[in-house]
């Protein structure tokens, strides 16, 4: 019997030790942490990468009874340190300042966009007057060429002079055309004043290049470090001067055929630039809208070029017609203020029209007419506006 039970024992443990043992935690046991290899370099330093772990996976077998084990997150290696290399030399550094004042520029070359313009005046007056201070030098008996050596350098002095002025200070739009207007103006105010008062040739073109560069330098100084003038301001200088062109050409004419004088030309050059500094003045206190400056301007205008076309196809004296047109334009002008002043602001019939998809516009349309194209033909049309 001793014998039986030996074996059946010996059986017994060979069979418990073929057994899977049994599990003691809920989860594995952890992975051996990888092997890390040596660096590359010995000036290369060596970053160990931490062992990863993940959950467990499902199985068949009850878990006991407990909280649930947390898994850590899974981490990445860290970077190797990359090897440094000398820093390459760049551009210089700019401050916020100087980036926000740069991306104000209108262009490379101009600091906003009436640059060009007052450039383009500037190099035209200068090449015209130049020519005429060249001119004065000239020997009236051979052959001199210091007209055109005076247009050279006047275009390139005046040109490089407004290039610089308008690359650091901005020059608006309406600035640039008030300018322009200024040089014109100052500029046949200065010849027909030397004509009147009987200069020289040399004495005319300074005159003449000082009241043009001062006008540009008026507009310029008191426009300059601000908003662009509006254009309810840039329509009222315009209006003035043109209404004191109109108006002292009427007035010269009826007094030249009264009196039986010639006609003088010297108040009627300087009077477009006095309009313009009194529209300057105007326009401080005074903000008009373009569409009441359009009517003040087209209705007298229209009205006065109705009488002129009148007068002149009546058998009528040429001072009657002048003293009507004068009216007309005076009468016109009074009333389309008036109209102007005492309009409501509210939104019109015509308004609520004009947002409507067709619009049919009773025009009178004049084509030419003939085998040859040699006549007119006049007649009713309308304007079809979708």
């Amino acid at each position: 019997m001793r014998p039986i039970a030996l074996v059946l024992g010996l059986a017994a443990t060979l069979a418990s030790a073929q057994q899977p043992a049994a599990v003691d935690s809920p989860q594995d046991p952890l992975p051996p942490p990888p092997l890390t290899s040596l660096p590359a370099s010995p000036d290369e330093p060596e970053w160990a990468t931490p062992p990863t772990f993940t959950a467990p996976e499902a199985s068949g077998t009850e878990q006991p009874e407990g909280p649930a084990p947390t898994a850590r997150p899974e981490t990445s290696a860290r970077p190797v340190a990359p090897a440094t290399t000398p820093r390459q030399p760049g551009p210089p550094l700019r401050t916020k300042e100087a980036d926000r004042e740069r991306s104000m520029r209108y262009s490379r070359l101009s600091a906003d966009s009436g640059g060009p313009t007052l450039v383009l005046s500037e190099a035209v007056g200068g090449m015209v007057l130049g020519a005429m201070l060249g001119a004065s030098y000239d020997d009236p008996n051979g052959r001199s060429d210091n007209a055109y050596m005076g247009a050279m350098l006047g275009a390139l002095s005046l040109g490089t002079a407004s290039t610089l002025y308008q690359y650091f200070v901005p020059v608006k739009r309406n600035e640039s055309l008030l300018a322009a207007g200024a040089a014109t103006l100052g500029f046949t105010a200065g010849v027909s004043a030397a004509n009147g008062w009987d200069l020289d040739s040399r004495q005319r073109a300074l005159l003449a290049l000082t009241t043009s560069q001062v006008g540009v330098a008026s507009v310029l100084l008191l426009t300059a470090g601000g908003d662009d003038v509006s254009s309810g301001d840039t329509g009222l200088v315009g209006m003035t001067s043109f209404y004191a062109f109109i108006t002292t050409g009427l007035v010269e004419y009826i007094g030249a055929r009264q009196s039986g004088d010639s006609f003088r030309f010297t108040p009627l050059l300087i009077a477009p630039a006095a309009g313009m500094l009194v529209g300057g003045l105007l326009a401080i206190p005074l903000e008009i809208h373009p569409a009441s400056l359009r009517d003040v301007t087209l209705f007298p205008l229209g009205m006065g070029l109705a009488a002129l076309l009148v007068g002149s196809r009546l058998d009528v004296s040429d001072v009657t017609v002048a003293k009507t047109v004068l009216g007309t334009v005076a009468g016109t002008f009074a009333i389309t203020v008036l109209l102007s002043a005492l309009a409501p602001d509210g939104p019109t019939q015509r308004d609520a029209r004009a947002d409507s998809a067709f619009q049919p516009v009773p025009v009178p349309v004049v084509v030419p007419a003939g085998r040859r194209n040699e006549a007119v033909a006049a007649g009713p049309g309308v304007f079809m506006r979708f």
